[in-house]
């Protein structure tokens, strides 16, 4: 038998070393620029300029007031919680009533009931970080004059600190019903998009979005939506697989209770696609 001369045998591992050195630094490379896209985007949601706190005017102030204050006087205070009803039916501070910040932005009358319900104490509008709240508490006082308070930093606070959690009832870890614990497997990459129209969940309207050319986008910010809009809106889609559009924390989270939306009428949300872009620069906000 002949044998393979040592040299050939050198030669061919050093191929084989070059290979799995050139397949290593493919793999790191696309391994780093998946890591960057990912850091900007939480960078991105890490500011304080949201698209909500973009929304916020700035020609009507309001009062931050500590959770310490309420607990000090519970009776001369009423909580508002401005967050949408599945995270309110998850838990809640006690007493608080629930007005969702997409009602009071559009309904007139559920104002007025808001201000006839509460009458006779210091309103105080609550939401998970502050920034529903201050809008919802913005509307308010804009209509109706007086002073109204905003909890500082929201659900965080009662979170955060031990005393706090003596005022809350119901689940401090889940916000949202868990009976969809695979929702982040409805995530798609936008080559695999096949629908001809996306939902597009964000503060502003997307008119092209790059990777999905040719496609189309209605515009349906849920969270500043009334419920009827809501209903309005989902009752117009055809029937065509129903797959979101969203480019930040806020709008990401809203694919979360559009699919609750869609499920209450028997339909389904086929999936979501997030884009990495840095929402605290939006045009026509």
């Amino acid at each position: 038998m002949n044998k393979v001369p040592a040299t050939v045998k050198n030669k061919a591992y050093i191929i084989y070393a070059l290979i799995f050195l050139l397949l290593s630094c493919i793999a790191g490379a696309f391994y780093i620029i998946e890591v960057k896209k990912t850091w900007q985007l939480v960078k991105s949601e890490r500011t304080g300029k949201t698209e909500l706190e973009q929304l916020k005017r700035k020609d009507i102030p309001l009062r931050v007031i500590p959770l310490s204050a309420i607990l000090a006087a519970e009776e001369n205070y009423v909580v508002i919680d401005v967050r949408e009803k599945e995270e309110f039916s998850q838990g809640r501070i006690r007493n608080s009533l629930n007005y969702r910040l997409g009602e009071i932005l559009h309904e007139k009358k559920v104002r007025q009931d808001l201000m006839r319900e509460t009458e006779g104490k210091q309103r105080v509008f609550y939401c998970h970080d502050g920034e529903r709240s201050q809008l919802a508490a913005q509307m308010i006082q804009h209509e109706f004059g007086g002073v109204n308070f905003v909890l500082k930093k929201g659900y965080q606070q009662i979170k955060q600190h031990e005393d706090n959690k003596s005022i809350w009832e119901g689940s401090l870890i889940h916000l949202l019903p868990q009976d969809h614990r695979d929702h982040r497997r409805l995530w798609t990459r936008k080559k695999n998009v096949t629908v001809n129209t996306l939902i597009d969940l964000s503060m502003h309207k997307h008119e092209m979005v790059a990777g999905l050319e040719g496609k189309s986008f209605r515009h349906a910010p849920i969270l500043l939506m009334s419920d009827e809009q809501i209903d309005a809106f989902i009752n117009s889609l055809g029937e065509e697989p129903v797959v979101a559009l969203c480019n930040s924390k806020v709008s990401c989270f809203s694919t979360r209770i559009l699919r609750y939306r869609l499920e209450e009428r028997g339909l389904a949300l086929a999936g979501f696609v997030r884009l990495r872009e840095d929402v605290t620069h939006l045009d026509g906000i």
